[in-house]
């Protein structure tokens, strides 16, 4: 997964902003999106970045791929990754 063309990531003081640049919109994420969305961003797979995010913050790892799932196909869907 990657950013498509034009959108910009930034840390932020409280997690990763996104920045689409050609409509002027951006997005903030929370330490969890962004751990997801780096993880992802590194090449690790969608289980890696479950893992990650249930190692992190304790949660169960099937709550942790639901997660995933939601905010990555909410990022494509907003024009902002791509596979």
């Amino acid at each position: 997964m990657k950013l498509r063309p034009g959108v910009f990531l930034a840390e932020v003081e409280y997690g990763t902003a996104l920045l689409h640049e050609e409509r002027g919109e951006y997005w903030n994420l929370n330490p969890t999106g962004a751990l997801i969305l780096e993880t992802v961003l590194a090449g690790g797979t969608l289980d890696e970045a479950a893992r990650a995010l249930a190692d992190e913050y304790a949660v169960d790892l099937n709550s942790a791929a639901r997660d995933v799932e939601e905010l990555l196909d909410e990022l494509c869907s907003a024009g902002l990754v791509e596979q």
